[in-house]
């Protein structure tokens, strides 16, 4: 293991984007070549090289899939549907950036192995998601955490590994899902509560995007003659800048200053930020979820005005007046109680987001960075 060791990068920034990926994708090739066999003798058989930074799964009668129970999709979908969203489109994997690699598990769950940190370097991120994603709570229906399954190490790496989900919310709407007004509107309420249970417990995730959720399929109900019987489950993650607040922590020194950066992430920011986050002040992290996950549904619109305004409300420039994610999802809630699902099966207005180019920590299923082409079509996880 050692000689494979000496030649992979000694922390998580040159792992991200190794020497010339500017030019080809051959050097992010090159570091998951070397650790091929490593993997096979954990049980994972890393998924095919196909073009650019696209991945497919291993094609052959001995790796068939088995669902994992993370990764569907919808039922208007077929294997020979021609478009996007069908099964073959599934099984491709577009990664982000060189620490993500999509696997096919012995007994034919699809995986994604991610580097966590190199020694020291992201350490943390490790110790927030074994408290988050692994164990008893990771079992709470409130708790949206995408599954840490688990940790692999080669000498000072640690490498995680987690179910490979279905979709990002990124491709929601404005893509290829023929998503209603009412299929958006569950899936941000698991968004909402995705967040009340990480606030509830004092963790601010501080990437709080749109790429960065995923679910199981994307309902598309528009493409449907009667409501979905069923919904799917809404993940968030990537965890690489979140922070986390012991109980004994007061709730009014609970603050952050600076942009919400660290771990792998480069040394610009492409994300939108909030006046506090730009005032250099300390500022209230929770409160800055609330406005990324509003900022990055703003392309949406339900086109009706109590429910229109409940999501304006979350971009609110002032913090103080801004909800908790405990307060928006209930305002959402009463706002739908008063009305008919089959009056949400409409389409949603919907327009491009002026920031598409934004900038991630990527954990293997969020959207291009800067520098890329935003061609996402698949699922972009874990």
């Amino acid at each position: 293991m050692a000689d494979i060791r000496a030649n992979l990068p000694r922390d998580l920034r040159s792992w991200r984007r190794p020497e010339g990926h500017e030019k080809s994708f051959e050097p992010c090739e090159a570091l998951w070549k070397d650790l091929r066999g490593f993997f096979e003798a954990h049980g994972y058989t890393l998924w095919d090289y196909w073009v650019n930074s696209m991945l497919v799964a291993p094609d052959s009668d001995a790796f068939d899939p088995c669902s994992s129970g993370f990764m569907y999709i919808s039922a208007n979908r077929t294997w020979n549907d021609d478009g996007p969203g069908n099964l073959e489109r599934i099984l491709q994997y577009d990664y982000m950036n060189a620490l993500t690699r999509a696997a096919r598990a012995r007994d034919g769950r699809d995986v994604v192995i991610r580097v966590l940190a190199i020694g020291e370097d992201g350490k943390e991120h490790v110790e927030l998601l074994d408290m988050i994603a692994r164990g008893p709570d990771s079992l709470l229906a409130i708790n949206h955490s995408l599954p840490l399954l688990e940790i692999i190490e080669l000498e000072d790496i640690t490498f995680g590994i987690f179910p490979k989900a279905g979709w990002s919310l990124y491709l929601a709407y404005n893509f290829w899902a023929k998503s209603s007004v009412g299929d958006i509107l569950h899936l941000f309420l698991q968004c909402l509560e995705a967040l009340v249970y990480l606030h509830n417990i004092g963790v601010a995730h501080r990437d709080v995007f749109r790429d960065n959720f995923l679910a199981q399929w994307l309902p598309e109900s528009l493409e449907m003659k009667f409501m979905p019987p069923s919904q799917p489950r809404v993940y968030i993650n990537d965890f690489e800048v979140a922070v986390y607040f012991p109980p004994e922590v007061p709730e009014e020194e609970r603050r952050c200053t600076g942009l919400p950066m660290g771990g792998s992430f480069p040394d610009h920011y492409g994300r939108p930020v909030p006046p506090e986050v730009e005032s250099g002040k300390p500022y209230d992290p929770f409160k800055l979820d609330v406005w990324q996950l509003g900022t990055s549904f703003s392309d949406f619109k339900s086109t009706i005005p109590e429910v229109d305004a409940v999501l304006t409300s979350l971009t609110d420039p002032d913090p103080e007046a801004r909800p908790t994610a405990h307060g928006a999802i209930m305002a959402l809630l009463e706002v739908m109680s008063n009305i008919p699902p089959r009056a949400l099966k409409i389409a949603p207005e919907t327009k491009p987001l002026e920031f598409l180019t934004w900038s991630s920590s990527g954990s293997g299923q969020s959207i291009k960075e800067q520098e890329d082409t935003p061609e996402q079509e698949n699922n972009l996880s874990s």
